[in-house]
């Protein structure tokens, strides 16, 4: 499960985005994470839409045989 939910990031991202909070500094530090983490989620958003911040679920499994394989 995601720290933070889709909702909050999409939040965070729109007040930056506003640019009345002043910036990605302290949108950080008015909700007490590192500014690293804004500057993901606008990233995630600029690359990617909101749908960015959806759960991925499809994850790789290879088989053994496929392993020794490669």
């Amino acid at each position: 499960m995601s720290k933070y939910s889709k909702g909050f990031k999409i939040k965070l991202v729109n007040e930056y985005l506003d640019g009345t909070t002043g910036g990605r500094d302290l949108i950080a530090e008015k909700y007490g994470f590192p500014s690293s983490t804004v500057r993901n989620w606008i990233e995630m958003d600029e690359n990617h839409g909101f749908e960015g911040f959806n759960k991925k679920l499809n994850k790789i499994e290879y088989s053994g045989e496929f392993k020794l394989s490669v």
